[in-house]
């Protein structure tokens, strides 16, 4: 059905898609402005939210239809190949007056093996591809919008929040970190290493919940700017604060890592919940490694942990080490993961 549909509408669904999810903003800014329900504004939205997932899907799927393409031209060429193979030790044999080829071809023959083998081994693998790539990307999209429109739902905004993507924390991860709020003492400290559209929700979620504050930590001057300017738009400057903090060089378990300065954190005690998602990987190797080792001692007994982006080697790298090794008499059980955040619970020796 839905290539049936791209089919009909050609290169044009996407941005049909784009201007219909456009349209449902208009449609729900038309609903309140006429005093009309929120309800019905935000079935409006959450149409737009479809209408972008349909592009973003679509976006997928001719993705790994290209990456199908390619695997099928493989195969023709194998096919081609094999054509000649068989030609050749034909010739070969009625020059020799040898039915068989002689010694070449048998080595020819073997090569005729392996190419054979190799196409079962493509077709195979192009049956995967589509299936499992297309079924994958699917579901992580519909996921995410589902996770999205949730949090929307459960502690709305009344104002424009900073994007997901790019850098950003999924907005899976985003779910599960406001939705922890509810669990975290009344005067619950929440430390963020990186700030952006996540400080936004959690100081959302610490107000809907009437618990908790936030402190983001962060290096980049625009970001934090843009952060804080999110927050004042959103009536929550006495809720969250983000606090600029220039990396500076710091030797960690003879680790040399740039780090956030240690007159933006030291000061903070009792770390009930701890977000890294910062600093970028760009910094250098495992550069998110010293979060735990530099903030052990604040954080309270039973407090959760979360890292982001456990999908890039270094993160993952990072996440094994901290469970091996624990910091300062405190140690992680591993939570599971969530889109692609590993959580914690650090416990004290």
């Amino acid at each position: 059905m839905h290539r049936a549909i791209r089919a009909l509408l050609g290169s044009r669904w996407p941005l049909l898609g784009l201007a219909g999810a456009v349209a449902a903003v208009v449609v729900a800014v038309v609903i309140v402005a006429d005093g009309g329900s929120l309800a019905q504004a935000a079935i409006a939205l959450l149409l737009g939210l479809a209408l972008v997932g349909l592009v973003v899907v679509g976006a997928s799927a001719r993705e790994s239809e290209q990456r199908a393409r390619k695997l099928e031209k493989q195969l023709k060429e194998l096919s081609a190949a094999t054509r000649t193979i068989a030609t050749t030790v034909e010739a070969i044999a009625t020059r020799q007056n040898d039915p068989s080829g002689g010694p070449l071809a048998a080595i020819i023959g073997a090569q005729r093996v392996d190419a054979a083998v190799r196409h079962d081994e493509l077709i195979s693998l192009h049956d995967e591809l589509r299936t499992d790539l297309h079924a994958t990307l699917t579901e992580r999209q519909l996921g995410e919008l589902s996770a999205l429109a949730n949090l929307y739902a459960m502690f709305g905004a009344d104002d424009e929040v900073p994007v997901f993507g790019g850098f950003a924390a999924s907005p899976q991860t985003v779910l599960r970190l406001a939705s922890l709020v509810r669990r975290l003492p009344q005067d619950a400290l929440i430390v963020e290493c990186g700030s952006g559209g996540s400080t936004v929700w959690l100081a959302l979620a610490c107000k809907r919940a009437g618990r908790g504050r936030v402190v983001a930590l962060e290096h980049h001057e625009r970001y934090a700017a843009r952060t804080r300017d999110a927050l004042a738009r959103h009536g929550l400057d006495g809720v969250a604060e983000v606090r600029e903090a220039p990396l500076e060089p710091v030797t960690v378990g003879g680790e040399k890592h740039d780090w956030y300065a240690a007159s933006a954190w030291s000061d903070l005690r009792g770390i009930d919940l701890l977000f890294v998602d910062g600093p970028p990987g760009s910094v250098g190797p495992r550069s998110r490694y010293p979060a735990l080792p530099l903030l052990a001692s604040a954080l309270d007994d039973g407090a959760l942990v979360a890292l982001d982006d456990v999908e890039r080697p270094d993160e993952a790298e990072v996440a094994a080490d901290w469970l091996a090794e624990g910091a300062d008499g405190v140690r992680l059980t591993d939570d599971g993961l969530v889109g692609r955040t590993r959580f914690f619970t650090a416990t004290r020796d």
